[in-house]
């Protein structure tokens, strides 16, 4: 092959190789386009909240499940409390500023009647056991019963955003 050809073959591959760079995305682009869609397994919270669980002490089955669920918000960067009686609910919102209250939302009546005495009200995040409209109306952040640790994760983060915390 003469000078010249090599020449014309090394700028050809050079122009290939150019076009194709600016169609390479960096390494993380495709997860930054992504946006809503990333998983929030290895997620650490920029807005750690305080976070209540209520649970009626008759739904309050110990289960390896609910525990690693407590587990995995904390890991996340919150302060998880659980209570499951309507005395300590009222004591614990009397002497501790929570953020958010996850409960189901059968129990929002208790908890409305207490958060009437209470100088910053948290977000209510409930947990439906079906599917109910009217409650979702009322309860936007309202998450299924089966909805998933990430669904939780995200559902606080937007919570704790919109609250300016």
């Amino acid at each position: 092959m003469r000078i010249e050809q090599r020449f014309a073959v090394m700028a050809l591959c050079a122009a290939i190789g150019a076009g194709a760079a600016s169609q390479a995305q960096a390494c993380g682009e495709v997860m930054y386009r992504m946006g809503g869609a990333l998983r929030y397994h290895a997620f650490i919270t920029r807005h750690p909240a305080e976070i209540l669980m209520y649970v009626d002490a008759a739904m309050l089955q110990p289960s390896a499940h609910f525990d690693e669920f407590r587990h995995n918000l904390e890991k996340a960067g919150h302060r998880v409390a659980v209570i499951n009686k309507p005395e300590a609910l009222s004591q614990e919102l009397a002497t501790h500023r929570y953020d958010v209250i996850i409960t189901y939302a059968k129990d929002l009546p208790a908890i409305n009647a207490q958060l009437a005495h209470v100088e910053r009200e948290p977000s209510l995040i409930p947990v439906l056991q079906g599917s109910d409209d009217e409650m979702r109306k009322q309860y936007p952040l309202a998450l299924n019963e089966n909805a998933d640790l990430n669904q939780f994760l995200k559902t606080i983060e937007q919570t704790m955003k919109a609250r300016g915390t």
